[in-house]
């Protein structure tokens, strides 16, 4: 089953060799600031903040492990060398996007909890549940690691592997529609919820004007929902970058193994869906940055510091 796809050309190599160093450089920085915002500076941990975690571990992986072996490959076969079969590589940026997917899903579902049920979402969001969820989601990415990496060989292309039929097939569905579809019903009845709350929230705040203390509460109650907004609407921001940049991936693999025979997406599509997918991997870190004053005054005490030590 193996690619009938030309070769990558010499100077398409050295441009994938310049722009993965480059997606290491920022995706290792941009990970481990958010990272370190969460774990140093951010003194209002919650269970978001342990999957932001999470998810930013996931695209390290990506940065720091997967990145380092294609370069690797890629240069010894500018070198015209044999080099480490692609099976590592592949299976390691098929679980990384499983890892992501899972992650975004556990936010979504933890973040329509409290929107939906703020009074119940201490005892429904438990410290064990979430240990759980995210230990699921590491067993979830070591078994879509497994199956790839078993069920690959290697193609033509610098980086690209071809999969066994049914093990890919089964492994896009489970380990990418399945999550992809939980996450967007529940982004959903997110905002459907939350369109009929602000709604509520806003006809309270006309009738409680009159009276001190329940204007107070209300207005306390307002803005915490509007804090819960804000970030529920960061987490599908980062959710749509993430359909964006990863979803061509898997499905052009999935029309090639399903649709049409194998090798007839061309070599070079299949390439730069996954540039696009690796793109992700950097993402999140501006997302943040943007949208969060917190990150961004956390991103520049720590770029301070660290030019003061270089100083």
């Amino acid at each position: 089953m193996n690619s009938t796809n030309n070769p990558i050309p010499q100077t398409l190599v050295i441009f994938l060799i310049a722009f993965e160093s480059l997606f290491i450089i920022i995706g290792v920085t941009g990970n481990i600031l958010v990272i370190w915002h969460n774990v140093r500076w951010n003194k209002d941990k919650n269970t978001t903040s342990y999957f932001v975690i999470n998810l930013a571990l996931s695209d390290l992986v990506v940065c720091g492990i997967a990145f380092p072996i294609v370069i690797a490959k890629n240069t010894l076969v500018l070198m015209e060398k044999t080099g480490p079969s692609c099976e590592l590589f592949f299976s390691i940026w098929c679980a990384s996007i499983s890892l992501s997917l899972v992650n975004l899903m556990m936010l979504t579902i933890d973040r329509y909890i409290c929107i939906a049920l703020p009074l119940k979402y201490p005892q429904i969001v438990t410290q064990r549940k979430v240990s759980m969820a995210l230990v699921s989601v590491w067993i979830t990415g070591f078994l879509h690691f497994l199956m790839t990496f078993f069920t690959s060989r290697p193609s033509n292309g610098p980086f690209i592997c071809d999969v066994d039929q049914i093990a890919a097939s089964v492994g896009t569905f489970f380990f990418f529609f399945v999550p992809l579809g939980v996450t967007i019903v529940f982004n959903v009845k997110t905002v459907q919820i939350a369109r009929s709350q602000g709604q509520k929230i806003a006809a309270q705040a006309l009738l409680s004007q009159t009276n001190n203390s329940t204007y107070t509460d209300d207005l306390t109650s307002r803005k915490n929902f509007s804090r819960q907004m804000k970030l529920f609407k960061t987490i599908r921001v980062v959710f749509g970058c993430f359909l964006f940049c990863v979803t061509p991936f898997p499905v052009i693999g999935f029309i090639e193994l399903v649709i049409c025979n194998p090798g007839c997406i061309p070599l070079k599509v299949r390439v730069g869906t996954s540039l696009l997918a690796a793109t992700n991997s950097i993402t999140n870190a501006f997302i943040y940055g943007i949208r969060d004053k917190k990150y961004r005054r956390s991103f520049k005490q720590m770029f301070a510091q660290c030019c003061n030590l270089s100083g």
